[in-house]
């Protein structure tokens, strides 16, 4: 009976009930928070809507008040912005280092589903997929702002941003992923000095019966010049079988020969400003790309900081591929 009775003392009292060593906490769990980062949400007058743009500022922002600095763009903010931050810390730390950089997530409409929101902001006509089903309930699938969400960045995001961070204009970076390699193709042809250097990963040139593809014969049509550099990336596994069967090879899954066509027809026109090249990862599909990619990119546009240069190693047993190798 006092074993029963001990027993239900200690059920009936929490603190007795605690493990040897452990202390009660009935403070709430705390919010894990990305270091040196903040989040500004900005009204734009030309869309009507408010958009949230996350700010990560190096760790040498604030010892030197007079620094400026190049700034990178990503899309997509909740799912690039933190992967992106962390390799830039990673890789500045590395043997070859990286230049410090503001970076800058461009975040969905509030109120907004990312897909609903980047559906309607990142691509260049109203001509999106007829069978898609919209994930807000009473709101219809809506395409064909790119435009608009350009001039957004141009005339609202850059100056609200260049007025309370130490951004050097003349050096923005533009990274974005599907829809956002999409928008960054559009962006490159509408007006490609708004950005000095784009990273465009697994662009969806498919877009509109390959819309871009024409709006770049377009812009050769009208330009003798297209002062940018560019990186195309994507993943071998982004392809169909050849020959592509369907209409116009418009397939959405020939991904690896729509950047493979806009790339040879970009270097084609030999304009004297533009800097070109491409990558394609093997064995990657559209969405497992993306790390390899973006540190590629990350790498190429804020190319290290002299510690040693940055040399792929992609021979078979290639351990240090800055020496000749040696036989044994």
């Amino acid at each position: 009976m006092r074993s029963l009775l001990l027993s239900l003392a200690l059920l009936a009292s929490p603190a007795l009930a605690q493990a040897p060593g452990q202390q009660a906490d009935t403070a709430p769990p705390k919010r894990y928070e990305l270091p040196n980062t903040q989040v500004l949400t900005l009204h734009s007058e030309r869309l009507g809507r408010d958009y949230e743009l996350y700010v990560w500022l190096p760790p040498s922002y604030g010892s030197q008040p007079d620094r400026k600095y190049p700034v990178l763009f990503t899309t997509d903010a909740p799912q690039s912005f933190p992967m992106i931050t962390n390799l830039h810390r990673r890789l500045r730390a590395s043997e070859r280092g990286m230049q410090d950089a503001i970076i800058v997530g461009l975040g969905y409409a509030v109120g907004d589903t990312g897909e609903y929101s980047r559906r309607r902001d990142y691509t260049p006509s109203i001509f999106g997929d007829i069978d898609a089903r919209s994930d807000m309930p009473g709101r219809p699938v809506k395409y064909g702002e790119a435009e608009q969400y350009r001039l957004h960045l141009k005339e609202e995001v850059f100056p609200f941003l260049e007025s309370r961070f130490r951004i050097d204009p003349s050096r923005r970076i533009y990274a974005g992923h599907s829809y956002g390699g999409l928008f960054g193709s559009y962006v490159l042809f509408a007006d490609p000095a708004m950005f000095q250097k784009y990273i465009l990963m697994s662009p969806s040139l498919w877009y509109g019966r390959r819309q871009l593809l024409g709006q770049e014969r377009g812009y050769a049509a009208g330009h003798k010049d297209l002062p940018a550099e560019v990186y195309f990336m994507i993943g071998g596994e982004e392809t169909v079988d050849d020959p592509d069967t369907e209409p116009f090879s418009s397939s959405r899954m020939a991904m690896v020969e729509d950047m493979d066509e806009m790339v040879k027809m970009l270097k084609s026109r030999h304009y004297p400003s533009l800097k070109v090249q491409s990558r394609i990862f093997p064995g990657e599909d559209h969405g497992s790309v993306y790390p390899d990619a973006i540190r590629a990119g990350m790498e190429w546009a804020l190319a290290g900081s002299g510690k040693r240069p940055h040399v792929p190693c992609e021979t078979p047993g290639c351990r240090l591929p800055w020496k000749a190798p040696t036989n044994r």
